[in-house]
């Protein structure tokens, strides 16, 4: 795809970061032990920011410059390098965690790959990787067929199932995959709800969030969370 996909404005309308996602992200970090992290296509940097200033010694790379021009004022712009995927500027074993948040269906399957690899060399022994990327196998893409939230962004250019990410995980050495996560309580966490759900009561939505994040129920929403073990 193009880099001229990758203007100006897709990082504006993509500079939030979900609080939900953000507070899941350092239940993990903490139970893990995890001091050090990689955010590989951080974008425009906002967890990055935010694991800093939870404790964490936190970086980021992106391969875009304008991502890396506007993570860098959101953030010390010595914690983020530009840098593709495929090809991580750092040391073998420097890192506890290693997030990659809607970054895997950009690449190819060949460079897919390669990241997965990479990041298995730079992790520490028995470190982590977190991925979240659109589930190709949630019931909304049948349901809302060309409409579904994925197909939106034309530089999604390779799409995964739990099986088949699951799959390229384990070619490449990884263990421990799993697609439940630890997720916070009373937190408001409902766009990826039909309009119609977000009007039910903050304990029928928490209920939702644990099946939809914490349950076997994790594998049937719209994007996949999955973290496996170096």
């Amino acid at each position: 795809m193009s880099n001229n996909n990758y203007n100006k404005k897709y990082f504006e309308d993509r500079d939030h970061l979900d609080f939900h996602l953000a507070l899941s992200i350092k239940i993990l970090a903490k139970n893990i032990n995890c001091n050090k992290i990689l955010d590989v296509g951080c974008g425009t940097g906002r967890l990055v920011k935010f694991l800093s200033q939870k404790g964490f010694d936190a970086q980021g790379c992106d391969a875009q410059a304008e991502a890396v021009k506007v993570a860098r004022i959101n953030n010390d712009s010595i914690v983020i390098r530009k840098a593709s995927a495929t090809s991580l500027p750092y040391k073998a074993e420097s890192f506890d965690l290693i997030t990659s948040i809607s970054t895997i269906e950009h690449l190819t399957t060949r460079d897919a790959k390669k990241f997965i690899k990479e990041a298995k060399r730079v992790l520490k022994p028995n470190g982590y990787i977190f991925i979240i990327t659109p589930n190709f196998s949630s019931p909304f893409r049948y349901l809302r067929g060309k409409n579904w939230f994925a197909y939106k962004d034309p530089t999604h250019i390779n799409f995964f199932t739990p099986k088949s990410i699951k799959l390229l995980l384990t070619n490449c050495g990884y263990k421990q995959i799993n697609f439940r996560h630890k997720s916070a309580y009373n937190v408001r966490f409902d766009w990826y709800l039909p309009s119609a759900l977000r009007k039910l009561p903050m304990p029928i939505k928490n209920l939702l969030n644990y099946l939809m994040i914490s349950s076997p129920f994790s594998t049937f929403r719209d994007s996949l969370w999955v973290s496996a073990q170096k």
